[in-house]
């Protein structure tokens, strides 16, 4: 690489002695699309990356760099009944009634009955500035990052990332006046 980039220095160096021009670099900075993030330094594409997760949470406050929120956990409270079969389950199952469906396995179906139930607090760096008010309920793309000592209690980090942005350089020759 260091030595393509010698030939073209030397060839745009050998052009611009002999055409009285010297060539600008110029350097923009983009932001990329929104589904790219920093974190830490490390860029990451939100969509794609297993390490992103929603969670559903409550606002509670602002505390410095962190927006402190509460986690709001799916706790199974009860049973359902089992549903009673029907004459196409009975079909199916006797053998009358082939088709693909019939011929996969069933799949255990989850019976139960969910409530939300606060849990543990957690702490978010880079949380947009947003006019929250408190248990307003949100469900932010997160990535976890560490823990701390919050309270007396250790509480998990998460980190909602900041924009990434990718430098952009274009060069032009330009006359020596």
């Amino acid at each position: 690489m260091k030595f393509i980039l010698l030939i073209i220095a030397s060839v745009s160096l050998s052009v611009s002695a002999q055409s009285n021009t010297v060539k600008v670099f110029t350097t923009n900075y983009v932001t990329a699309a929104a589904n790219f993030r920093d974190v830490d330094g490390t860029p990451y594409d939100i969509t794609r990356s297993v390490k992103w997760e929603f969670v559903r949470c409550k606002f509670q406050n602002q505390a410095g760099d962190f927006a402190v929120f509460r986690k709001i956990d799916r706790v199974k409270i009860g049973e359902r009944p089992a549903p009673k079969p029907t004459e196409v389950d009975n079909l199916n199952s006797s053998g009358l009634f082939q088709s693909a469906a019939a011929t996969l396995p069933r799949m255990p179906v989850d019976l139960g009955i969910y409530a939300d139930q606060e849990g543990a607090f957690i702490l978010v760096k880079n949380f947009p500035e947003i006019h929250a008010v408190t248990d307003q309920e949100f469900q932010p793309r997160l990535i976890r990052t560490g823990e701390t000592n919050f309270n007396g209690s250790i509480v998990a980090i998460y980190d909602c990332g900041t924009p990434h942005i990718v430098p952009v350089i274009t060069s032009k020759l330009v006359k020596i006046p």
